[in-house]
Order: structure tokens, then sequence, then C-alpha cells
């Protein structure tokens, strides 16, 4: 029989979950929370078909192959259209000759569909990606701030994470990306999502940007329904536009032959959407303040704009690239890991799309939160 194709049903996920732990990752994360694999790949308001945003390739009733969507709004400077990122594009390793991952693909990238995104693709399918003519992208930036008093905390962390390494180097890169005292702050701010981002905030973007709509119904799936993570928010007016932050803290936990260990804690910035220079230094010292009430270490952030990537450094964060052994910095913290970080994208989108690039012009907003990057490890 015919390898069949077709679009996953909700009756299917324990088969998928035993695929994914067979073949993708033993005990991954969608094995582990249902509910998480429901929340990624169920968005119904935005898939065409029935089921998952999932498509499956069986060989007499055993799943073969399996390539996730995510669908969303994508926003072209004020012109939106429905877009795909994928996630977890795999075959079973008998399978991997033949049609069957140009077939997994074509029936995600697809109308309505035009758009299509790879965010954290694995090498191995890089070359598809490349061969039907995608943008391969450079790695998404990655911004690192210490807190002024936690330089010998990062120092600590690096040393775990680099056995092999000496205090002196660790205390370099943890000095290199340590930030400058900062003032208290004086703007009020906010801590939820305001019920009219739509027209004060994001209305401040949607013309000047490409890449997921930011509007009110996304950032509430994304963030306020998340069926794992505790977002918090941050608001800080300016005039009659308003500036955004979301993040989130993590504990850093690295195994031990006893069980797990903690060993501090690190703010992940999801978004930054500030509406000015002056409003992201407002932000900013409002989230450097946050970090410190719950002792954490200092903060990451994974983002591709140019403007918002300037000003970020500007006023404390450290781009990890321009660092000697920046890209050391582990970014995997449950448990701790030293290896990756880098994370590889492709794009397929209208030709008349502006590309996405490292320079300052660029006006992609694109952020680690995107497709499925910021999920529990």
């Amino acid at each position: 029989m015919a390898v069949e194709f077709r679009y996953a049903q909700c009756d299917d996920y324990l088969r998928i979950s035993q695929f994914l732990d067979e073949y993708w990752a033993k005990d991954h994360v969608y094995v582990r929370i249902p509910q998480l694999f429901t929340w990624t790949f169920g968005r119904d308001t935005l898939w065409d078909q029935e089921g998952y945003s999932f498509a499956l390739a069986e060989d007499k009733g055993e799943i073969v192959g399996i390539l996730g969507g995510i669908p969303f709004l994508f926003n072209c400077l004020g012109q939106t259209s429905r877009a795909m990122w994928t996630a977890n594009y795999m075959l079973r390793p008998d399978y991997r000759r033949g049609p069957i991952a140009l077939r997994l693909l074509h029936m995600m990238r697809r109308p309505p569909y035009h758009t299509f995104i790879v965010f954290g693709a694995n090498t191995t399918v890089i070359p598809i990606y490349g061969a039907r003519r995608a943008q391969l992208l450079s790695t998404i930036p990655r911004h690192v701030a210490v807190l002024p008093d936690a330089e010998d905390r990062m120092t600590h962390l690096l040393c775990l994470t680099h056995p092999d390494w000496s205090v002196q180097r660790a205390k370099a890169l943890a000095r290199a990306v340590r930030l400058t005292e900062f003032s208290h702050v004086h703007t009020a701010s906010e801590d939820a999502l305001p019920p009219d981002w739509n027209d004060y905030g994001w209305a401040s973007w949607v013309t000047r940007t490409v890449g997921a709509a930011r509007d009110l119904d996304y950032l509430t799936w994304r963030y306020l329904k998340h069926p794992c993570f505790a977002y918090r928010f941050i608001t800080v007016p300016a005039g009659n536009r308003i500036g955004l932050a979301i993040w989130r803290l993590e504990t850093i936990r690295r195994m031990m032959p006893h069980g797990v260990e903690e060993i501090d804690r690190l703010g992940r910035l999801v978004e930054f959407l500030p509406v000015s220079r002056a409003n992201a230094q407002d932000l900013l010292l409002h989230f450097w303040q946050a970090l410190a009430a719950v002792d954490a270490l200092g903060a990451d952030y994974y983002g591709y704009h140019g403007e918002i990537g300037a000003w970020l450094q500007e006023l404390g964060f450290q781009t990890v690239e321009d660092c000697v052994d920046g890209e050391a910095i582990p970014s995997r913290f449950q448990p701790l890991d030293g290896k990756g970080g880098r994370i590889m994208s492709a794009v397929f989108v209208q030709g008349d799309t502006p590309a996405c690039t490292l320079d300052r012009q660029c006006v992609w907003y694109w952020t680690k939160a995107d497709a499925d990057q910021d999920r529990p490890n």
C-alpha cells in the first residue's frame, strides 16, 4: 500500500505522542503535556481544516512522517494574510528516501498560507528549504543583560556550564554583559495587557513592521492563555500611545546524581514594543526593577528588528555575538545546557516582502516567542 497523507484529528494525539517520544525526543514536552500540544496545534480560528494543524504520513496505518504547523495572522506593513510556522518535521528513518518530506511540506505550504516560516530548523532539513528557494536567515540576535550586583552569580553560572573554563574567563564574560547602575523610574506603569492595545499600542507598529500581527487577539492567545507559562506584562504610556514589554521568570536548574538542583533565576523578555527610544528606556527601567524584585540575575531577549535591537544595546543589553565567548552563554535552563543557542530559520514569502536582515533598517519584528520556540523543555 502506498503512503497516505492526511491532517491529524483530535483522536490522533496518542499516536502522534508515541511517534514523538520514539523518533523526535524521549519524553518530549508535547508527550508530557497534552494541553500544550492542543494549544499549539488546535488554534481552529486560523486553521481551515478539521482537527489539528498537523500533517501525517501513514503506511498501513502506522505514522511514518509528521509536520506540525502553527497558523497565525501575518502582517506586512499593514496588510494582513494567513501564514504558518512549522514545528516537528520528522520522518521515520526507514522512510527518509523519496518524496514524503516534500509531500508533507506541500500540505502546509499552500493557499491561504502563502507566508511560510521555519523557525528553529534542524540542520538536516535546511537543505530541503534551500532547494525550494526559501530565504535562509542569519541566526536571530540574542541580547543579554546581567544586573549590576549579579556579576558573581553570572560568573558562577558560567563556571557550572563550562567546567573547563577558568574563573577569570567566566568573570570576563560576566563583566562584559553586566548592566551599569540604573536609576529609579518615575513614570507610571501597569502590569496587565491593556484592553485598548489595538488602538493605542499595536496601531503604532502595524504599518511599520513585518511579522506576526501583535494585536490583542494574538497576545491574548500567546500569553494570557498559555497553558504552562505565567507571563508578566509591563505597559508604560507615552502621550496617547502605549509601550509594552512581556516577560517571564525562569528558574535555572541542573541535573545532579541526587536529582534536580535549582541554581538561579533569569528573566526571559519575549516582547518589547516601545513607541520611542524614551519609552524604551522607561520600559527597561521598570523591567530591571521587576527583575531585582524577584531576585533574578538578569535577562535575555531574542529578536529581529533593527531599531529595537539598537535601542536595547544603547540602553543596557549586550548582543552575545559582539562579546568574546558570548555565544557560550547558556540558553537552555531546565536543565542547564551549554550546547546550542543558535537558531536557524528559513522563510517563504511573497516577492515584495522586505527581507529579514541584521541591519538597523530591518522592519521584521520577530522574537523567540514565535512558533514554538518559547516553551518548556
